[in-house]
């Protein structure tokens, strides 16, 4: 693409959009690496993994709102703006119903991409009015949230709302409240920007490096970069997985998990001694695999806590 055409865009904010993007992905290779076993991080309870998405969230949110002013400031662009919207409400269906045939139970009811579609309707109309309301209302709608606590409504038909009465298991959920709020935040700082002459800081050098290039090209074509990167960040663990790339995954958990337990009580190194004897009379006994099928079958347990008590003794 010519230097030209790069410049007179605003490069720095396709750039914030690339490395939001960046985040992301690592976000979503961390939880694939835990989904696979191979790691034993805690992506999907864990408090600071939990900041971070909420993080990546809200400045994506954020970014929505503030191109929103840079797409309608000077007047709403009624055919793009619903041939954009057409696109991610396309998305977040295509997300929906892929991981229901993944996941199941915990597919995507009202992802990010549900509330961008949402949002940017809900969110145009205060792309005309001064920066004051969206702010305003942005910071209301934010601090709403932290305000109700645990209040609910009775209704889980609500749930894209917020305030479900039902915690919502899904592998994305980027409810209405409070994420609407970046989304008027945003609205906010774009017409400030507009207003006074400061979007002239967001085109960068006419000579941007090449690092500022490739986020910024990744920002320009964030809704695709989004859909393509967690298939095959997925797809590439799994292909590793498969290959055994990462070695014996349900032998390496079942020896941490049997250290932790057994470390609380009994010496660290004879446990360690204990839970590699159990993991290898139980494949001698040709129990192994039923149990990885079956985690919770009582009566493998029950064979494998004998088993152990065995390889246990001195």
């Amino acid at each position: 693409m010519p230097q030209k055409t790069l410049s007179d865009r605003l490069i720095l904010a396709d750039f914030a959009r690339g490395l939001a993007l960046l985040a992301m992905a690592i976000y979503h290779l961390s939880w694939d690496l835990s989904w696979f076993g191979i790691v034993g991080w805690d992506v999907a309870g864990a408090p600071e993994w939990r900041h971070f998405a909420q993080m990546i969230a809200g400045s994506f949110m954020f970014l929505v709102g503030f191109s929103l002013v840079l797409a309608h400031k000077n007047g709403i662009r009624w055919k793009g703006f619903w041939k954009r919207e057409a696109r991610v409400v396309l998305a977040a269906l295509a997300v929906s119903v892929v991981t229901y045939l993944i996941f199941k139970d915990q597919w995507v009811k009202f992802g990010i991409l549900h509330s961008i579609a949402v949002c940017s309707l809900l969110a145009l109309p205060f792309v005309r009015l001064p920066s004051f309301f969206a702010l305003l209302c942005g910071a209301a709608i934010i601090a709403l949230y932290l305000w109700l606590g645990d209040y609910v409504l009775p209704y889980p038909e609500f749930f894209w709302l917020g305030l479900n009465s039902l915690h919502e298991v899904s592998v994305d959920y980027v409810p209405l409240i409070p994420w609407l709020g970046p989304v008027l935040l945003g609205v906010g700082c774009g017409d400030i920007f507009q207003r006074y002459g400061l979007l002239k800081y967001l085109r960068g050098s006419a000579l941007p490096s090449v690092g500022l290039r490739l986020f910024a090209w990744f920002g320009r074509h964030s809704l695709a970069t989004y859909l393509l990167h967690q298939p095959i960040l997925f797809g590439a663990v799994w292909l590793g997985v498969t290959a055994g790339a990462f070695g014996d995954i349900q032998l390496r958990n079942f020896q941490q998990s049997c250290l932790e337990v057994c470390s609380q009580s009994v010496d660290v190194e004879q446990c360690r001694q204990a839970c590699k004897c159990t993991a290898l009379q139980m494949k001698r006994a040709a129990v192994w695999d039923d149990l990885n099928a079956r985690p919770d079958d009582p009566d493998l347990r029950e064979i494998t806590q004998q088993i152990f008590q065995v390889c246990l003794r001195p």
